[in-house]
């Protein structure tokens, strides 16, 4: 079975919400305490969603887990009903999902998912490279090879091999990254001797069909190509597929934003048109936020990220246009309406809302259909 690789406990909640935005969900991830998050989605035709993540992998979850947001997520009409951890189920909960219609995911669950709809970028923004778990090989291998095997290994150019594998895990031998695992050009041995000697049997077992595969195919120059071919493929699509992590859920926030966002290629702003820059589109992202009743409350717009494959960008400046003429700043139960825009690349399908944590404040992230993006509105 193809498991997940294990992430950060945060990046298993982002990494679960980007996934239902892939899926043209709407969603708002918010934290419930004792290391539980929700993860909200609504899709365009009114289907709602709910996930309850327990992103340890130190947790075996039971019936008493879910049992009580099951119930709540029923009343609330919801139709999807989903529960998520790195950890394990124990066989009540299976059972009582089973009867419930909910949708139990683990790692080996999500692993399958992401091999089978070619999911793999998704996971390497929140890893080093790995997406799924790597499974010790635990059987050794006979090395007594038929002669003419063994002499056309010793014959292969091991050096040269090692030289094309550099590049393979970013390592370059010299001290960078783990040194406990190092690059599998580390791992290589120099020669035919230290690989029957030196190595456990599960290196041997992958260095061995590495080299045969090699061999088979005539030329280690074969190997150029198949490490150029890792990078990924651009996205398309009508638009950015966007979702939004809150800092705390609504009950604590200091400042409550209901959002919406649309992608599009210009934007106008009274009677100034703006295009956004070659090879990248905007994201328009507008908001009606709420100050708590104890206190003002602050949400700038240089606060404000958007995260998409992995990179963070500020807002677009426009010349002679801002969004937040209130400079961020809202008096305690005030509402106001604010906007802004990215330039993200053009070939972006998914991207996040963030808050930087050096805002003064914590916002909760509400979605709302009704929240215009027109700049031009003042509602």
């Amino acid at each position: 079975m193809t498991r997940l690789v294990e992430l950060e406990p945060a990046k298993f909640v982002h990494f679960l919400s980007d996934l239902w935005t892939q899926r043209n969900w709407q969603t708002n991830a918010q934290p419930r305490g004792e290391g539980r998050y929700l993860v909200q989605g609504q899709r365009g035709d009114g289907t709602k969603g709910l996930i309850l993540v327990l992103p340890s992998v130190e947790v075996t979850v039971g019936k008493g887990h879910v049992k009580g947001f099951v119930a709540h997520a029923k009343k609330r009409g919801i139709d999807t009903v989903v529960v998520a951890t790195q950890g394990e189920f124990d066989d009540a909960v299976r059972g009582f999902a089973t009867n419930h219609d909910v949708t139990l995911l683990d790692r080996d669950e999500l692993g399958e998912t992401v091999a089978d709809e070619g999911l793999e970028q998704t996971v390497k923004q929140y890893t080093d490279g790995d997406v799924f778990e790597t499974a010790e090989v635990e059987f050794g291998l006979p090395f007594d090879l038929p002669e003419p095997v063994e002499e056309a290994l010793a014959s292969l150019p091991i050096a040269a091999v090692r030289e094309r594998l550099a590049g393979l895990t970013g390592g370059d031998g010299d001290g960078g990254g783990d040194s406990s695992k190092g690059s599998l050009r580390d791992r290589l041995p120099s020669s035919v001797d230290d690989l029957k000697s030196g190595s456990p049997p599960s290196v041997r077992v992958v260095v061995v069909a590495v080299l045969l595969l090699v061999l088979a195919l005539g030329s280690v120059a074969v190997l150029g190509p198949m490490v150029d071919g890792l990078g990924g493929s651009g996205g398309g699509g009508s638009g950015v597929a966007v979702s939004a992590l809150s800092g705390a859920s609504a009950d604590s926030a200091d400042v409550v934003a209901r959002w919406n966002a649309r992608t599009t290629e210009s934007l106008q702003v009274g009677n100034q048109t703006y295009a956004a820059p070659e090879g990248e589109r905007f994201v328009v992202v507008a908001l009606n936020a709420t100050a708590a009743d104890a206190a003002p409350g602050a949400l700038s717009q240089s606060a404000l990220v958007f995260e998409s494959d992995g990179v963070r960008y500020g807002h677009q400046p426009l010349s002679n246009a801002t969004g937040f003429d209130n400079g961020g700043l809202f008096a305690p139960g005030e509402s106001a309406r604010v906007w802004t825009v990215f330039a993200v690349p053009r070939n972006a399908t998914t991207g996040t809302l963030l808050v930087q944590p050096t805002n003064e404040d914590t916002v909760a992230f509400v979605h709302d259909d009704a929240v215009s993006t027109d700049p031009n509105r003042d509602d």
